[in-house]
């Protein structure tokens, strides 16, 4: 193998597919990224066999060939070459790279590319697509909610669900539940899928055109996306999901509109507070106003919220946590909350439409 690229375009291939390098393995291979040469060009790949990375960049070839290299080793090396018009790659055997930059050389000791695990693509039996800013924002309205319990291995990860021209997207940890909906284009069929909730994250950091549309793929138990050269590939999450249509209440006898960057400002200065007493706060929900209380050692806090009320007065409590959460990740104006009592789960959606809903269990507090 032998190529020259531009340094610029190596590092910036190199930092994608790194994301994709094992951090805790017994197998060497998978702490490294292949180099594969065919053609005049370069595919970087890297894989933990849950989430895979490819990315291709043009090159100059002198000869065809590939290896694997010291992941981390190389990416921060290469990180210092960015500004290199030209970094020559050079396989002299088997078990050493030549890097040649400017007048400089260096060699890395490297791993035969016939021990790394084949990188299966999948074809587009189950596909839809949207714009990629879409994406980005129903992953940032949901994601947050998906649970680090090792447990409950299938709640790591988001609930796809494809109908028709909608994509719901579900996550929920047991204590909270968020879901936002999507126009899509081109779905293949109906279908619905559970995808780790650090590959959609990493998908997101892919992402750089938010007009710019993309299509991803389900099938055989992967999910995979390819945009501007680089092919990302996760493996699906095997289980069953919460049936949560069964967990949102579908009647209230309290809904409160407010002013969702107000009630947010104030519940986070509570918060500062609260943290000394597992952020507990109170709302005391009356005819016009919310009062926001927190209480601990450090001192107490007590705000009122303006609100519009319809229904009745209620006194409820909450890990405000949870509640920040969801209201940063609603970004609109003003919401609606929609109670029951003070141990039901109070729901928060958009003022007008359906594009999102948030769930949050109370805590129980003795009056």
């Amino acid at each position: 193998m032998k190529i020259i690229v531009n340094g610029n375009d190596l590092s910036s291939a190199v930092m994608k597919v790194s994301k994709a390098i094992s951090l805790k393995t017994t197998n060497p291979v998978l702490e490294g990224i292949k180099l594969s040469v065919v053609g005049d060009s370069l595919t970087l790949s890297a894989t933990d066999m849950e989430i895979a990375i490819e990315k291709t960049i043009i090159s100059d070839t002198f000869m065809e060939g590939k290896t694997v290299v010291p992941g981390k080793l190389f990416a921060e090396f290469v990180k210092k070459l960015e500004n290199e018009e030209q970094v020559e790659l050079v396989l002299e055997d088997e078990n050493k790279l030549k890097i040649v930059y400017g007048a400089s050389e260096v060699f890395l000791s490297v791993l035969s590319a016939d021990q790394f695990p084949n990188i299966e693509k999948t074809n587009r039996e189950n596909a839809f697509s949207l714009l990629q800013k879409d994406f980005k924002d129903i992953i940032a309205k949901t994601a947050f909610s998906c649970s680090s319990d090792e447990s409950r291995p299938i709640l790591k990860g988001c609930l796809f669900e494809i109908n028709e021209s909608f994509l719901t997207c579900v996550a929920i940890d047991g204590f909270r539940l968020a879901v936002c909906n999507k126009k899509v284009k081109n779905a293949s069929s109906s279908f619905s899928v559970v995808v780790p909730a650090r590959a959609l994250n990493e998908i997101c950091r892919l992402l750089e055109n938010d007009d710019q549309e993309i299509t991803f793929i389900n099938e055989r138990n992967k999910f995979m996306i390819e945009v501007d050269g680089t092919v990302f590939i996760t493996r699906l999450l095997e289980g069953n999901f919460v049936n949560y249509k069964q967990i949102i209440p579908s009647e209230f006898i309290t809904t409160v509109k407010v002013s969702r960057n107000g009630f947010l400002s104030s519940l986070e200065r509570a918060t500062v507070v609260a943290k000394e007493a597992k952020n507990l706060v109170k709302l005391d929900i009356k005819e016009n106003y919310i009062n926001v209380s927190a209480n601990s050692e450090s001192g107490n806090v007590n705000e009122n919220v303006i609100i519009n009320l319809e229904g009745k007065d209620l006194s409820i409590a909450f890990n405000s946590k949870y509640l920040c959460d969801a209201l940063k990740a609603a970004g609109d104006e003003f919401v609606n909350i929609y109670l029951n009592s003070s141990i039901s789960p109070c729901v928060i959606k958009p003022y007008s439409g359906e594009e999102y809903l948030y769930l949050i269990l109370p805590i129980r507090i003795n009056s």
